[in-house]
């Protein structure tokens, strides 16, 4: 069988997403890009490709694959999208990824609605009073999961392992949540990458969040205008794009952290390390590593910066690799 590897599409592939992640790791269904190629081609890849040395070594540590120069076999580039076209194309990536996925032994004393296909690992811990409405699509329920009492989820939704749902959650329809996430409050048409805390109650809707992203509790954004218009999304370098959708919510790089009841815009783009501890709606764009509350905006200090990040990594047993944290720091001196 041929050998073949997965090109690295760069930073600004669906950024801030991907400044800590190789494109192909981006999730937008229940897998990951690369683990749904790995899936259709029955393979896994020889390697990856990359232009940017430091990011390479990043993508290693991560991975696990090598990174590699002059390939000997075929280079698969993947399907280029924006941060929405993400959230165009997640209905169907994720009811295929759950029709694909490997099924589980059945569980006979769960609370089901609907017709469509229930997997619940048989690790998983369900408290009492938690419905599975599979009427419009179906649920999957990874190893070690845990969802607490009155929980409500809707298909089609994937919840991945060893994540933990609180108390009364509404998780809605297309909603995907990636390993070691807590989550809780009302979700719905988001894609978490893993690791990501939003335990609390508040709403979440149609967004984007990557890993070790902290909401406060009672955080909440807006993914429909009082207008019913099209919603403008500025990225980072304050371009607007129209998105041909009504309903956006946020985009939210790694290791963001917002404080109790912050609000967030539809459309809003915040980007890696930023720090929101204001009584005002978050701006839009967040410049990665800004420090914001009350008082003004400030660089977050990238010593200190450092030091939380790896607190918060040790409490899930995950160590902040020497490249990864190369890359933050020079990220954060752009």
């Amino acid at each position: 069988m041929s050998k073949w590897y997965i090109k690295d599409a760069g930073s600004t592939f669906l950024e801030p997403l991907s400044d800590l992640r190789a494109s192909f790791e981006c999730r937008n269904g229940g897998l990951t890009i690369l683990e749904r190629i790995v899936a259709e081609r029955g393979t896994e890849p020889a390697g990856f490709v990359c232009a940017d040395p430091l990011r390479g070594e990043m993508i290693s540590a991560r991975t696990g694959l090598l990174c590699v120069d002059n390939p000997e076999g075929e280079v698969i580039e993947h399907e280029q999208v924006t941060l929405w076209g993400v959230l165009d194309a997640l209905p169907e990536n994720l009811s295929r990824d759950l029709e694909l996925a490997d099924a589980y032994e059945s569980r006979e004393e769960l609370t089901v609605v609907g017709e469509h296909r229930i997997d619940v690992h048989g690790s998983a811990i369900v408290f009492p009073n938690v419905v599975f409405d599979v009427t419009n699509g179906a649920i999957r329920v990874e190893e070690n999961v845990t969802i607490k009492a009155g929980t409500v989820i809707t298909g089609p939704c994937w919840i991945g392992r060893d994540s933990t749902l609180s108390e009364q959650s509404v998780i809605k329809a297309n909603t995907v949540i990636g390993p070691v996430c807590k989550i809780g409050g009302e979700v719905g048409g988001t894609v978490f990458q893993g690791y990501a805390n939003k335990v609390h109650d508040g709403h979440l809707g149609d967004s984007l969040i990557g890993e070790w992203v902290n909401l406060g509790a009672g955080t909440t954004n807006s993914n429909l205008l009082n207008t019913y218009g099209e919603i403008i999304v500025k990225d980072l370098n304050g371009k607007r794009y129209k998105t041909g959708r009504s309903y956006v919510g946020c985009f939210i790089g790694d290791h963001v952290k917002t404080a109790i009841c912050t609000r967030i815009m539809t459309g809003t783009i915040i980007g890696t390390g930023a720090m929101i501890a204001s009584s005002t709606p978050v701006p839009t764009p967040t410049a990665r590593f800004a420090w914001i509350t009350d008082g003004g905006t400030r660089p977050y200090n990238i010593e200190k910066f450092v030091t939380v990040a790896k607190t918060v990594m040790q409490r899930r047993n995950v160590v902040l690799h020497d490249s990864t944290e190369s890359a933050i720091r020079q990220l954060a001196s752009e």
